[in-house]
């Protein structure tokens, strides 16, 4: 099958910037990293994760009553799903590859894709750290069936594990497995564990980079921050002069700053001065998305944008529903993970961490799938509220995604 070969870069849900006055001077050679290349079918599945990423985020923020910021990973959600739907039968596996937007794909097919993207995502750039983990750990009297088990550890090179779930010395090693592969940002995902639990299947995903042309921080300066159209905040401003892509429609301005050899990118996606963040997000879907991102042109100018730095939590139980994915935490079918059946999803958890600062930025990201027994032109100023995404650019798969509301709120 003929292959493309696609550069990386990423629209996560992190800020992170890079430059003071840009010259020949200031261009290191970072090396050309290594090509992601993806096959015609492949490039469908990207562009399904890029529905589904679109379809999560604007699910969770029409959801949410508050104004604190937002971020996802919407690759480490499909990819738990993904690893999820290999012990699903029936209508619950439908409702999963419905959610997924993988209904025309093969079992085979969607684990390559993952395996794929685990494999090379973190070979793109020599610049950035992307660290993509996956484990499953369940009660030690659970008879899990051992395909299952045998198919995430082949693809998804899951860490596989039995614990007596009655020992606190259980929640402590997941924690700690979590904590290690997200380096620290995300210490824990669980809190306790319940007597009825029976399996967790975890993903990590975690990502850190420099700006192509890192900001100078003598230039940071306070400034205000509108969290509303007659309310501002004083936040750290990041000031350069700089080259990116800039372009937009009418109603929204869009900008890319690139991260370490250009493989990945930060996008962020400010509204017209009549429009809020939540109506972009209220309408947003791949065409409109596409459309945003079309025509960009590389330009330098000056740019201003703030600092920010913010963790976040969600129980995605009621968005994975609304989505289509009610079987699985209803009248479920997972008898591929255990023959008699009886199992099914009780919560679907997800934290997210992000730092954007002059160097770059760092962004980590978990999902904890938690299984019970049921029968057992001029200078540019970003000030106010905006959607962001890291994405690999040629591609275009969205990593993570967010909103920034008010960059002073650290959760």
């Amino acid at each position: 099958m003929k292959k493309t070969y696609i550069s990386y870069a990423l629209i996560i849900a992190v800020f992170c910037l890079g430059s003071c006055k840009k010259n020949n001077d200031d261009v290191v050679d970072l090396g050309p990293g290594k090509d992601l290349v993806l096959n015609s079918m492949e490039q469908q599945q990207a562009l399904a994760d890029n529905t589904f990423s679109l379809k999560l985020l604007k699910q969770v923020a029409t959801a949410s009553t508050t104004n604190k910021n937002l971020m996802l990973s919407p690759l480490s959600v499909s990819m738990a799903i993904a690893m999820t739907s290999n012990g699903a039968n029936g209508s619950t596996l439908e409702g999963i590859r419905n959610t997924l937007g993988f209904q025309g794909f093969t079992e085979e097919q969607i684990n390559t894709y993952y395996q794929h993207l685990i494999t090379d995502l973190p070979q793109l750039d020599p610049k950035a750290t992307v660290k993509i983990a996956n484990s499953i750990w369940y009660r030690n009297n659970f008879a899990v069936a051992a395909p299952f088990l045998q198919t995430n550890t082949n693809y998804y090179k899951a860490t596989v594990e039995a614990l007596d779930f009655n020992n606190p010395a259980s929640i402590t090693k997941i924690n700690n497995w979590v904590s290690s592969q997200t380096n620290g940002k995300i210490p824990t995902i669980l809190d306790e564990i319940g007597g009825d639990a029976m399996m967790y299947l975890i993903n990590a995903v975690y990502f850190k980079s420099v700006w192509q042309y890192p900001f100078d921080k003598s230039k940071t300066a306070k400034g205000a921050f509108y969290v509303s159209p007659t309310s501002t905040v004083q936040a750290d401003f990041m000031n350069a002069n700089t080259t990116f892509k800039m372009g937009g429609k009418a109603d929204v301005s869009v900008f890319e700053l690139p991260y370490g050899n250009g493989k990945y990118s930060m996008v962020m996606v400010l509204p017209a001065a009549d429009k809020t963040v939540n109506d972009l997000i209220s309408t947003i879907d791949t065409t409109k998305w596409k459309g945003w991102l079309s025509n960009m042109n590389t330009l330098t100018r000056d740019i201003k944008m703030p600092k920010f730095k913010f963790a976040y939590d969600v129980t995605l139980n009621e968005t994975l529903k609304a989505l289509g994915m009610t079987a699985a935490f209803e009248n479920a079918d997972f008898t591929r993970i255990i023959n008699k059946g009886g199992l099914s999803i009780s919560k679907v958890k997800h934290k997210s961490f992000i730092e954007v600062n002059e160097e770059g930025t760092e962004a980590a990201a978990v999902t904890s799938v938690e299984f019970t027994a049921t029968s057992l032109p001029q200078g540019i100023i970003i000030n106010r509220p905006f959607l962001f995404a890291i994405r690999e650019v040629n591609t275009g798969l969205i990593l993570f995604s967010g909103v920034v509301k008010n960059p002073l709120l650290t959760e």
